[in-house]
């Protein structure tokens, strides 16, 4: 895997996915009953930013100015847990993100094929209960954790889009896991880059299983195969999601925008119903 953790860790992207997952989160655990909490490429939960890293264009542009930004506060607290001098320099993935919400009754499934990321994930976690890590490949791991016990709770999946193959394998993942486990709510991010591969994926799933899509673009659509973005696909959001994530959404385009087109910045977003069985 070519994907550098420690350099990417903090970008928009992370910003943006962290942020989601942490307001669907919060949606869930309203409830009292326990759930799942289930990751498919979880990282090693913890990263020390690196000097030169992409960090600045993400976090690193919120940092000064999280007091103020309210629909992210919970988020940003997870975050300001990592770095208790003030200063940014340790950034939470997803594991981390996800352990500072859950309840001691919740449980999680943190897949990570890489042996280093994943000791470290290991002893990051530390004796948190009802949290198990699984050495091995998410979207096969998957299958295994669905449906859970708990009948309740959510999977985040944050693949690093490095395979040739990996759009059909997350699409294929997707309908099959919303067959087994259609109660589930299921958190994807994926890079806005090339709108042609992008609009085929969502061809591929809308339809088939209820969602909402939602994209947070940092510079214009200029035709280039750059990335420009983040896009996020819900799968039976919690009541409440989708509102309180546009809103956080809107609070922070501004600040990621990319300064270098002007600071333009957009916020696009599609939902659609599954497509009603057909009368016999």
């Amino acid at each position: 895997m070519n994907y550098d953790h420690q350099f990417h860790a903090g970008n928009a992207a992370d910003c943006c996915k962290h942020l989601a997952l942490t307001l669907s989160l919060q949606a869930l655990i309203r409830k009292d009953a326990p759930l799942a909490y289930i990751d498919t490429h979880a990282g090693a939960a913890r990263y020390t930013l690196a000097r030169e890293g992409e960090y600045r264009e993400g976090i690193g542009r919120l940092w000064s100015n999280r007091r103020s930004l309210v629909h992210a506060a919970t988020w940003l607290k997870t975050v300001a847990a990592a770095n208790t001098d003030g200063a940014l320099r340790h950034y939470p993935g997803s594991p981390a993100v996800a352990a500072a919400l859950l309840r001691p009754t919740d449980r999680m499934v943190l897949c990570e094929q890489e042996a280093e990321p994943a000791q470290t994930l290991r002893t990051a976690m530390g004796r948190r209960a009802h949290t198990s890590i699984l050495v091995e490949n998410g979207y096969r791991a998957l299958f295994a954790q669905i449906p859970p016990a708990e009948r309740r709770g959510l999977v985040l999946l944050d693949p690093p889009f490095e395979a040739r193959d990996e759009w059909e394998r997350l699409t294929d993942t997707l309908l099959r896991a919303y067959q087994i486990w259609p109660q589930g709510m299921y958190l994807v991010w994926y890079p806005v880059k090339t709108r042609g591969t992008i609009t085929r994926f969502l061809q591929g799933l809308r339809g088939k299983l209820p969602a909402t899509v939602m994209e947070l673009l940092q510079r214009p659509e200029e035709g280039r195969e750059r990335l420009i973005g983040s896009g996020l696909l819900m799968i039976n959001p919690t009541w409440g999601v989708v509102d309180s994530l546009a809103a956080a959404f809107a609070e922070i385009g501004p600040l990621l925008a990319d300064p270098a087109t002007g600071g333009r910045w957009s916020l696009r977003c599609e939902g659609w119903p599954k497509a009603p069985v057909p009368a016999q």
